[in-house]
């Protein structure tokens, strides 16, 4: 119905659901002539109900701002990008858990009164005659430390024309959620669609806020070029010389590539790529083939998500096992 009506009388019809608080309605709108509801929005009001929202933790308070984010005024547009920031921080702060990282042992000499756990065997190993003696002291004991495993990743996001609107929103959560668990470990960012661009190099210390900042403000414009986003992975992966087994990149795209050469080649290259297979609205079927194949060449995990909410649950599952 909102189809048929002129400027005016969507522009009054938003004005109304600010009054209601009725957010889908805002869509809705938004979606028959951004202008005149984005012209409705650009004031006090609209202000005041997006702050309302944003203390929900409302996702879909960065789904608006996508629309409005063009025709808003700049009076108003960073107040609009920070509370749509604070909503997709607070939703993702819901989704991923700062317990999840990786431990491995490593003995040591058992130095320390209390250390929680000894070695019995690297203990006997060394000691075969403070043993036979009865003779063991604290110096002669072997523990168990548990060091955190230090992941190094890139995460490397399809942006897409093909791919627009709930795309960026869940790369905005998506990149949320991988700095949350991150947090003290090495991680960059590329994002592609005909081109690449590092949003965030591996070896660089970058705000959350201004990550997610960029996302909110990037286009999902282009054709689809995964070659190209590899590649840019790669470099980005190769900057760490260190030998580890939790080094790898991370691939999230529908699979359908119109650009580029066949991706496979430099899939291959990666010591370890993993793929979360987006769902995508033409020919999704080689898609995920894509996908899939990506992931077997780059020796890695697949992940097929039916809807683009499932994205951020499936990097932290992800992550959990890596």
């Amino acid at each position: 119905m909102a189809n048929t009506l002129d400027y005016k009388k969507i522009k009054e019809l938003t004005y109304l659901a600010i009054q209601y608080k009725n957010l889908e309605a805002i869509l809705g709108l938004l979606k028959s002539n951004v202008y005149a509801s984005t012209d409705a929005l650009d004031c006090d009001e609209g202000v005041k109900f997006f702050t309302e929202k944003a203390k929900n933790s409302e996702a879909s308070m960065a789904e608006v701002y996508f629309f409005i984010r063009r025709p808003i005024s700049e009076k108003y547009k960073k107040i609009f990008r920070r509370l749509a920031r604070q909503s997709i921080l607070k939703t993702s702060l819901k989704i991923t858990s700062k317990g999840i990282r990786g431990n491995y042992k490593k003995t040591v000499p058992y130095y320390h009164i209390g250390m929680p756990e000894f070695d019995l065997d690297e203990t006997i190993q060394h000691n075969p005659l403070n043993i036979y003696k009865k003779s063991l002291t604290y110096k002669n004991i072997y523990g168990i430390r548990r060091q955190r495993e230090k992941r190094k990743i890139v995460l490397i996001l399809d942006t897409s024309g093909s791919m627009y609107g709930k795309l960026l929103l869940n790369a905005a959560l998506t990149t949320s959620v991988l700095a949350y668990n991150m947090e003290k470990e090495e991680y960059g960012i590329v994002l592609f669609n005909s081109t690449a661009m590092v949003l965030k190099k591996i070896d660089q210390k970058k705000p959350i806020n201004n990550i997610i900042d960029e996302i909110l403000d990037s286009e999902a414009v282009g054709f689809t070029n995964i070659e190209i986003g590899l590649e840019k992975g790669l470099k980005e992966l190769n900057k760490v010389r260190e030998k580890t087994r939790h080094k790898f990149g991370i691939l999230i795209s529908d699979g359908n590539y119109n650009r580029g050469k066949d991706p496979l080649d430099f899939a291959k290259k990666y010591p370890t790529l993993h793929v979360i297979g987006m769902p995508a609205g033409n020919d999704a079927d080689r898609g995920i083939d894509t996908c899939r194949k990506l992931a077997k060449a780059g020796r890695g995990k697949f992940y097929a998500v039916n809807d683009y909410k499932e994205i951020p649950r499936a990097l932290i599952d992800l992550l959990s096992q890596t």
